[in-house]
């Protein structure tokens, strides 16, 4: 499972090592995680959508996870490079 905390509606995820209370830990257990402030990251199914359109994701906060989410979109006819990097970071 993965660990993030959102920062800029973007997960920021969990290092691994970690630092916690002074002690480094591998692969640690969630709840050194959660002490630390990082939630569980919840991926979800893109959503099918009609011609002509597409699904951008993003990313809400829980009090229990990080969730992903789906907005449906009209397909621009071109799309800037600063939207292009957006959808490809998931934004």
């Amino acid at each position: 499972m993965n660990y993030a905390k959102l920062i800029n509606n973007q997960p920021s995820f969990a290092p691994n090592p970690i630092l916690h209370d002074g002690l480094w830990y591998g692969n640690p257990p969630g709840e050194i995680y959660e002490a630390e402030g990082y939630k569980p990251v919840t991926y979800t199914e893109a959503p099918e959508v009609e011609e002509g359109y597409v699904a951008v994701p993003g990313w809400t906060e829980t009090e229990e996870a990080i969730v992903q989410t789906w907005v449906v979109e009209e397909e621009p006819d071109e799309i800037d490079g600063e939207r292009a990097a957006e959808l490809m970071l998931g934004g």
